[in-house]
């Protein structure tokens, strides 16, 4: 299979989303405990969910925000493609953790706990509004040709 650079940063962007989405509601399984109590472990979960945003959520946007900027000019369905994905699965997946945050004892919810799947739902937004424009550029045509009958 034969990607270019963008087209690849697209699906390691696609792929980090899922990890993320992964990770963050099987870490809210686990602050709801298997009674519904909370976990049977002591944990800080300010950190660990920091720790799951910086491992792959952050990074998700970052190389979704690298392979827009690498197509924006000429576009690429691809890469396109796989970033509309990419937001889609983010904010699905944010959406099926605000009832789960609803779930988890109080004391558990500290510092970004509560706000993160606000924020990556607007990010995942975003993402996927990026992919959409990536789609919608590979219709326009390329400048150069109509530059070298100039020369």
């Amino acid at each position: 299979m034969r990607l270019k650079l963008e087209e690849w940063t697209s699906l390691a962007s696609l792929a980090l989303s899922i990890m993320f989405v992964v990770l963050l509601l099987s870490f809210y399984n686990f602050l709801i405990g298997p009674e519904g109590e909370g976990p049977e472990a002591v944990v800080d979960p300010g950190s660990l969910v920091l720790q799951e945003i910086f491992i792959s959520g952050a990074p998700s946007l970052a190389l979704a925000g690298f392979a827009f900027g690498m197509a924006k000019t000429f576009g690429t369905k691809i890469g396109g493609t796989m970033l509309v994905a990419s937001g889609v699965i983010m904010i699905a997946g944010m959406i099926a953790g605000i009832p789960l945050l609803a779930r988890i004892s109080e004391q558990y919810i500290v510092g970004v706990v509560g706000y993160v799947p606000y924020f990556f739902m607007t990010a995942g937004a975003g993402v996927a509004a990026m992919g959409g424009y990536l789609i919608a550029a590979t219709k326009r045509r390329p400048i150069s040709s109509d530059l070298d009958d100039l020369r």
